[in-house]
């Protein structure tokens, strides 16, 4: 019976680690007081011609009077490299998706159509360096956003931008 509870609690303690980063309190400042236009699961894609870089973006959020629950996701494209040896010519190698930490939103600003904020400094895979994102997006229609982001740092000669766009998930009738 012991057992049985210790495991029990274990477990509960697992998933609400694992469930956790889900959870992440972020102010939302909102014009007209309320954060329900951006209650939802939201997927969609970002790029850079700066960076190169490109892949998919998700974040979800819960709405709790002028704070949201949300982390955002993004993983980027998988590429493939040609590599050539003599018994195997053709041979081509998916270099390993990277374990992608969710980002955390620092804040929301919402008005005026408008969807802006910054996500919490993190280290950029690519100059190895301490970088802050801020992203400016205009709401297009009830399901979807899309906008612009920057990326600055002080190790960087200048800031790179990119494009971002996500759409709301609607839910299918299977899963209400």
């Amino acid at each position: 019976m012991r057992y049985i509870r210790t495991a029990t609690v274990a477990a509960i303690s697992l998933l609400t680690v694992g469930c956790g980063w889900r959870r992440t309190p972020v102010p939302v400042y909102s014009d007209t007081g309320s954060t329900a236009l951006l209650v939802g699961t939201w997927s969609g894609e970002y790029s850079s011609r700066a960076t190169g870089r490109s892949g998919s973006i998700t974040f979800e959020m819960a709405s709790e009077k002028d704070t949201a629950y949300c982390d955002v996701v993004m993983v980027p494209k998988v590429h493939t490299v040609q590599i050539a040896t003599l018994d195997r010519p053709n041979a081509a190698i998916v270099r390993p998706e990277p374990n992608t930490p969710p980002l955390k939103i620092r804040f929301i600003r919402l008005g005026d159509g408008r969807v802006s904020g910054t996500l919490d400094p993190y280290m950029d895979p690519d100059c190895n360096c301490r970088v802050v994102t801020t992203f400016d997006g205009k709401i297009t229609s009830a399901n979807t956003i899309e906008g612009t982001y920057v990326t600055r740092s002080s190790e960087l000669s200048q800031p790179s931008t990119g494009q971002w766009k996500v759409k709301r998930q609607i839910a299918s009738a299977s899963t209400q």
